[in-house]
């Protein structure tokens, strides 16, 4: 069974952004939950909006005050608005309105802040070149102005602008020059987000050592700053990345704190993720008791949710550490469960789709295992469902 990665997946670098309001300041991006692999994905990351500060701009630039400039911050704002309320194709329609007036009043801050906003719409519409783009303009804008050093959300989109255009190494660079303003204004929420990414990137190209350093500087801010959720996003990377180290028991000590603030939270999708989790790593660690509870508790959840297909794949799971219990009766019983669970689900296709690899294997495995108590015409039939 696959790890459930329950932060930052390179799938989910598109939903990493900061949106500007008019004369916004800078903003800080919330935190993200996921579920993929046992069942499906994930993210939904909700911008946290700078509020207007007397005129300025990041940095201290003055924004112009002409009236092009004030109709732009109202079509910045309604933007803004229509993006919060799920409209992204209303949101670009004011940003671009706004682009063009900023344009039109010389107003460079305000530019930048559109190019933005922008940008985050074709990141999330998977056009990497544009919001890459995108990004860069307003980098330039930035620059022109001076105020650069003082935008560590610009920092954030580009590096996510970057990691979504296989640039981990230029997203790395970005999203560290965002972590060094943060740094120097003493904002920790922000460093917890910058450290968060950086550690993302390196887990995304295997490099685990780094990853680990960076999720522990995470892991400590969110503790300091009272932020559960971070603390337990941060808890279960470490806890994957101590398992792809080959280091289970550490990450079994990541995986049980994560477990108990995500039900502390009510998140019944990272629950039952961090159960996945900790129920594989237990299995890596030889202790079958402990990993079959923790898949149990998992098939729970997904049978309370009506997840038909997750409670299979976790029955796939529980057969396998049965087996590796020496408890072939009870394989037996849960495989039989999958594939029966599977089969419901074909029937109601209107076209018989090839099995998934990881559901297949369930009808192999009970196959091999009824050929092993001699009930071979038993086995055939399996098999035949393939």
């Amino acid at each position: 069974m696959r790890f459930i990665k329950s932060g930052l997946s390179s799938s989910a670098i598109s939903k990493i952004f900061s949106l500007k309001l008019a004369y916004s300041v800078g903003a800080v991006t919330i935190g993200m939950q996921g579920l993929p692999a046992v069942a499906a994905p994930f993210t939904n990351l909700l911008p946290a909006i700078a509020q207007p500060t007397s005129g300025l701009t990041a940095g201290g630039v003055m924004s112009s005050n002409s009236p092009e400039s004030r109709m732009a911050d109202q079509l910045a704002n309604q933007g803004v608005r229509a993006f919060t309320g799920g409209n992204q194709e209303a949101a670009f329609g004011y940003w671009q309105q706004a682009l063009s007036l900023y344009n039109a009043a010389g107003d460079l801050a305000g530019e930048g802040r559109m190019l933005e906003n922008l940008s985050v719409i074709h990141r999330m519409t998977n056009r990497s070149d544009e919001a890459l783009s995108l990004v860069e303009q307003a980098l330039a804008l930035y620059e022109t102005l001076g105020s650069a050093d003082d935008q560590p959300s610009l920092y954030l989109n580009l590096g996510s602008a970057y990691q979504m255009d296989g640039r981990p190494l230029a997203a790395i660079a970005a999203y560290s020059k965002g972590l060094s303003i943060y740094q120097r204004h003493s904002d920790e929420a922000g460093e917890r987000i910058m450290l968060s990414l950086i550690a993302q990137t390196y887990t995304d190209q295997g490099d685990y050592a780094q990853s680990i350093g960076f999720q522990q500087q995470a892991l400590e801010i969110s503790q300091h700053i009272g932020n559960r959720e971070a603390e337990a996003e941060a808890l279960s990377e470490l806890g994957y990345a101590y398992v792809m180290i080959d280091q289970p028991a550490k990450a079994i000590g990541y995986f049980q704190p994560a477990l108990a603030l995500f039900r502390a939270m009510n998140d019944r999708a990272q629950e039952v993720a961090t159960l996945n989790n900790l129920g594989r790593a237990a299995a890596l660690n030889h202790d079958s008791a402990q990993a079959l509870s923790a898949y149990e508790q998992a098939r729970v959840i997904f049978k309370a949710m009506d997840r038909p297909v997750q409670e299979a794949h976790l029955l796939v799971n529980i057969g396998q550490a049965q087996v590796g219990a020496g408890q072939i009766e009870g394989a037996i019983a849960a495989f039989q469960q999958a594939v029966d669970i599977s089969e419901t689900i074909r029937q109601q296709q209107p076209v018989m789709l090839p099995l998934p690899p990881r559901l297949e294997a369930a009808y192999r495995n009970l196959a091999t295992l009824l050929q092993q108590q001699n009930r071979d015409e038993e086995a055939r039939q399996v098999l035949s469902l393939i």
